[in-house]
């Protein structure tokens, strides 16, 4: 019954956000958005029986700073803070998948396959040289930090490659490539150009990216998952 009623609050969530930004409702938006980490950090705890109590417990703080960088961006006056939690989020989500890697008793896909992570830096060279020009020194350096920490947070994903199932990698990678999405989008919309239906796209994204995440995670510790591994 549980299980059900966070389905139902994250259904009920994400319409009621994007409801509340199409119809111009802020009230709506603002009431409903924190509910989606709420809904799918619940979901997880309540579906993590078989999941190494170490995974629960970074898992549940990658979650509550995500909930926390939510809340805070939800006022441009709060953008710093909300950076900073997400940021805190993002060692969380590096520390998870590493961990999940070292349980599995793999070798870490990248030690022989270093080269992928030229394509996470080439491609946050690239945003922020478009950002630089247009962003103050505090935002220079928070923004520099920042894009580290979330790009390792996806190389991380990367790095389960063929440690875990192919349905868990899958699904926590992608929605790891989702979340820098989102994220790009509202620095390149912020800080360059205006990106129209911004907030669709940017929560649509992001959305996609945690609920993946965290479904990923589950299917690691799935008594079927090795029968998948790829």
């Amino acid at each position: 019954m549980k299980k059900i009623l966070f389905t139902f609050l994250f259904i009920l969530s994400v319409a009621g956000v994007f409801a509340g930004i199409l119809l111009h409702l802020k009230w709506l938006d603002y009431f409903c958005k924190p509910l989606i980490m709420i809904s799918i950090g619940g979901y997880f705890l309540l579906n993590s029986k078989n999941v190494d109590r170490k995974v629960v417990r970074i898992a549940f703080f990658a979650f509550l700073f995500s909930l926390f960088g939510d809340s805070f961006l939800m006022f441009p006056e709060f953008f710093l803070p909300g950076l900073a939690s997400f940021f805190v989020a993002q060692i969380f989500y590096i520390f998870l998948y590493h961990f999940t890697i070292k349980i599995s008793g793999r070798e870490p896909y990248l030690r022989k396959n270093s080269a992928y992570l030229n394509g996470f830096i080439m491609y946050g060279f690239v945003i922020y040289i478009l950002l630089f020009n247009h962003i103050d020194l505090v935002l220079k350096i928070a923004v520099f930090v920042y894009m580290i920490a979330l790009l390792g947070m996806s190389a991380m994903a990367l790095n389960r490659y063929k440690t875990v199932s192919s349905v868990s990698f899958n699904l926590v990678f992608y929605g790891s490539l989702l979340f820098v999405i989102s994220d790009t989008l509202i620095a390149l919309n912020k800080f360059l150009i205006p990106i129209p239906n911004d907030r669709i796209f940017v929560m649509s994204t992001y959305i996609a990216a945690q609920y993946l995440m965290m479904r990923g995670l589950l299917k690691q510790f799935e008594k079927d998952s090795e029968l998948h591994f790829r």
